[in-house]
């Protein structure tokens, strides 16, 4: 029996165990790779899917239904489509020949995401604009283009958007598709093995686009930011594409170096912004139609009105409405209704308070941060001046003051983890001040602007 068959025969077996919404997402997709001295491999499309396939909810019934089919499997293991790429080079050597013009294909792009599926609204119709004229017009006027806001606003789907549309329009261009994470990883990887910068710079810097994801995490990384800087430079001035993505504005990313942030400055910013409810609810539509359910348009118009007013980012939104579909499921029912909606969403009776807390917290430390010409991320982070000492001080008051049912154990972690005794310094000096002192000048001053 070849790996196909056992694979074929087992997946019946695994699907009577399992609920329908788990076999559908985490099961299905995998591909059977071998069975060799009693090991069978399997592939999951991404190390998440194999992460979900590896855990205590599903591997033990793939491991028992593989093995009632074909008793002489000892091993069950799965791997990753990385993992797979990596031994089939090192199974099958390709001779070493110099290319004439190397060409870098990214394996990070995610074909799902392109245009097409990308949900257009109010709060992101610019950036989408802006990111589709930049996929048909690659290094031409908007170079680079910067796109910033929240986690979980759709600024990676629209990097892979980008990708998708060039190698569609164009196969031959050299596009690199990455995160500064893996950016970092590289750079460091050549320095303790004492390698080839040259090949290096050469994946980085002879590209026709360079795609990168998450810049925010250059702030605590300075040799990271040397390298990048000099990438930058040379991809723009050969008006190679570049485009990159960020949680805030640069502006906002402590201890960037001022000549990468002026650098960083000279193309076009665009921000994401949070989807207003009509944009929520085709969202979710959009989504269950993808995982074969149908949702009706109040049940989509509850998920919505309730991920809007707890201030939630698409992908919780989208997290909560699998919950939905597996409590519906659980409950017999085919179409999701509005009780169970209030079922799966009794276990987030938080997420309104924590919304209200983070809202409050971002918006006085942002004023503080306005007022004192600093950033937010100066205020809770470590550095110390005398101006950040002062602006942290009047932040804890003012946290103090509008979060006075929060503990203030909370409010120090909202500070960036500073403790509890931290907080009460800060606050008793504060109020302990004379009318004129200039801190107390400053807190009537940030309240003014608070209660705009």
């Amino acid at each position: 029996m070849d790996v196909n068959e056992i694979w074929k025969k087992a997946l019946p077996i695994i699907e009577n165990n399992i609920s329908s919404i788990s076999f559908d997402l985490y099961i299905q997709p995998l591909m059977p790779e071998s069975f060799e001295n009693g090991t069978f491999v399997i592939v999951a499309m991404s190390t998440r899917d194999a992460n979900y396939a590896r855990n205590e909810r599903h591997f033990p019934h793939i491991e028992s239904a593989v093995k009632t089919v074909a008793p002489l499997v000892e091993k069950i293991e799965i791997i990753d489509a990385v993992e797979k790429e990596r031994r089939d080079a090192a199974n099958n050597p390709v001779p070493e020949t110099p290319a004439t013009e190397p060409v870098i294909y990214s394996n990070n792009i995610n074909a799902q995401q392109t245009f097409t599926n990308f949900i257009v609204g109010k709060s992101n119709q610019e950036v989408a604009a802006m990111a589709e004229f930049v996929a048909k017009n690659p290094g031409k006027k908007i170079n680079p283009l910067f796109i910033y806001g929240r986690s979980g606003l759709g600024k990676t789907h629209l990097l892979n958007a980008i990708a998708n549309q060039i190698l569609e329009d164009r196969p031959a261009t050299k596009l690199v598709l990455t995160t500064i994470e893996k950016f970092t990883d590289d750079y460091v990887n050549v320095i303790k093995q004492k390698g080839d910068f040259g090949a290096f710079r050469e994946k980085y810097r002879n590209v026709d686009v360079l795609l990168i994801d998450d810049v925010q995490e250059l702030a605590s990384k300075q040799a990271t930011q040397e390298e990048f800087f000099h990438t930058f430079n040379d991809l723009f001035e050969h008006q190679r594409q570049i485009v990159l993505t960020s949680d805030r504005h640069p502006n906002e990313i402590a201890t960037l170096s001022e000549r990468l942030q002026s650098r960083l400055k000279s193309g076009i910013f665009q921000d994401i912004r949070n989807p207003d409810i009509e944009m929520r609810t085709a969202i979710l539509q959009k989504k269950a139609a993808l995982e074969d359910k149908y949702l009706p348009n109040e049940v989509a118009s509850y998920i919505a009105e309730y991920s809007n007013k707890v201030n939630e980012n698409i992908r919780d939104m989208e997290g909560h409405l699998i919950k939905i579909i597996v409590y519906a499921e659980l409950n017999g029912h085919t179409i999701p209704t509005i009780e169970d909606c209030n079922t799966a969403l009794a276990d987030n009776s938080n997420d309104e308070e924590n919304a209200r807390v983070g809202d409050t917290a971002a918006r006085v430390i942002a004023t503080v941060a306005a007022y004192f010409d600093v950033t937010p991320d100066e205020i809770t982070g470590k550095r110390r001046t005398e101006k950040l000492a002062d602006a942290r001080m009047v932040t804890a008051y003012l946290l103090t003051e509008r979060l006075k049912d929060v503990p203030l154990t909370e409010i120090g972690e909202i500070l960036g983890g500073r403790t509890h005794a931290s907080v009460i310094y800060s606050r008793d000096k504060i109020a302990n001040l004379k009318n004129e002192h200039k801190l107390k000048i400053a807190v009537e001053d940030i309240l003014k602007q608070l209660d705009k």
